[in-house]
């Protein structure tokens, strides 16, 4: 999560939820099913702005709000990040 971007608890969760989406379409059809297989843990944290910035940068999927309700278009909210996708 974001630690320069205030949400709400249930934007936040909506959030979550979109990068898990993201990490989900990267993933390859057995990295899929040995997630499914684990139960689909997932942990969320907000980064410190220092690791944020690299997040940002790293080539993960980057949730970008789309600026409907309490977040101003474009603000990167959640970097998805999963071993798989680190390559």
């Amino acid at each position: 999560m974001s630690p320069e971007v205030e949400m709400s608890a249930g934007k936040a969760m909506a959030q979550a939820g979109h990068g898990a989406q993201l990490a989900w379409w990267e993933l390859s059809d057995e990295e899929r099913e040995a997630w499914r297989e684990a139960g689909f843990p997932l942990a969320v944290r907000t980064a410190d702005p220092a690791r944020w910035r690299e997040l940002t940068q790293s080539g993960l999927p980057v949730v970008r709000d789309a600026g409907f309700t309490e977040i101003a278009p474009g603000s990167c909210t959640v970097v998805a990040e999963h071993p798989a996708l680190r390559g």
